[in-house]
C-alpha cells in the first residue's frame, strides 16, 4: 500500500512538472512572439520616418539632421513615442520651413493619433494611405502648398477629433465619405479652392466646436442641418457663393 501511495504521487508530481514545463514554453512563446511583432512594427516605424525624411528637399533649420543612425528615432526631432512600446504616436514639424511632400508609406505609421505639418512649404497630394491611420485623433496640415482633392479615405480614420487643411491649394468637394467622421470637433477647410456645396450631413457632426469654410468657391445654399449642432462657437463661410435656404 505504502508503494502504490508512492508511486501515485511520483505520478502526480511529474504531471505537475510536465504541466508547468509546457506553461512556461508556452508564456516563453507569446513572449518572444510579442517581443518579434514589437520589434518588427518599431523597423516599420523608422523605415517609414526615413522614407519621410527622403522627401523633404528643403531643411532650414536642419530639423531633420537628427534623423540619423546615431541616435533611436524616438529621439528624433519632431517625433514622440509610446514609452513602452516604443511605436510612434506623435509627428510634430511645426513651422520649420520644410519643402517636401508626404510619401505614401505615411500609412506605415499605424499607431500615430497626432500628425501636425503646419506652416511649412508641403506640396503635391494628400497620400490616401492617411486613410490606414485609425488611430489618428489629430491632422494639422494647415498653411502648406498641397493640391488635388480630400482624400476618401481620411473617412477611415473615425477617431479624428481635429482635421485642419486650411490655406492650401484643395480643390474638389467634400467627400460625402467624410460623414463618418462624427467624433470631429473641429473642421477647418478655410483658404482652398474647394467647390460644390456644403453638404448637410455636417449637421449630424454633434460634437463640433468650430466649422470653417471661408474662402473657397461653395455655391448654393447653407443647409439647414447645421442648426442641429448645438456646441458649434466658430462659424465662418464667408467669401463664397452662398445663400440663405
Amino acid at each position: 500500500m505504502m508503494e502504490h501511495s508512492r508511486t501515485n504521487c511520483k505520478l502526480v508530481l511529474f504531471k505537475f512538472l510536465h504541466g508547468f514545463i509546457l506553461l512556461c514554453m508556452s508564456t516563453c512563446l507569446e513572449s518572444t512572439t510579442l517581443c518579434n511583432l514589437t520589434l518588427l512594427g518599431n523597423e516599420s516605424d523608422r523605415l517609414a520616418l526615413l522614407d519621410f525624411k527622403k522627401r523633404i528637399t528643403v531643411d532650414p533649420f536642419n530639423a531633420m539632421s537628427s534623423w540619423n543612425h546615431s541616435i533611436h528615432f524616438c529621439s528624433w526631432v519632431g517625433v514622440s513615442c509610446h514609452r513602452s512600446t516604443k511605436r510612434v504616436l506623435m509627428l510634430n514639424l511645426k513651422s520649420k520651413k520644410l519643402v517636401g511632400s508626404i510619401p505614401s508609406s505615411i500609412g506605415n505609421l499605424t499607431y500615430l493619433t497626432g500628425i501636425n505639418l503646419s506652416d511649412n512649404n508641403f506640396h503635391g497630394e494628400i497620400p490616401p494611405e492617411m486613410g490606414r491611420l485609425q488611430s489618428l485623433q489629430y491632422l494639422n496640415l494647415s498653411h502648406n502648398s498641397f493640391h488635388g482633392k480630400i482624400p476618401t479615405n481620411l473617412s477611415q480614420c473615425t477617431q479624428l477629433r481635429l482635421l485642419d487643411l486650411k490655406a492650401n491649394r484643395i480643390m474638389g468637394s467634400i467627400p460625402n465619405q467624410l460623414s463618418s467622421l462624427l467624433n470631429l470637433k473641429y473642421l477647418w477647410l478655410y483658404g482652398n479652392n474647394l467647390t460644390g456645396t456644403i453638404p448637410p450631413w455636417i449637421g449630424n457632426f454633434s460634437l463640433l466646436s468650430g466649422l470653417h469654410l471661408g474662402r473657397n468657391n461653395f455655391q448654393g445654399s447653407i443647409p439647414n442641418e447645421l442648426g442641429h449642432i448645438t456646441g458649434l462657437e466658430e462659424f465662418l463661410v464667408h467669401l463664397n457663393d452662398l445663400s440663405v435656404a
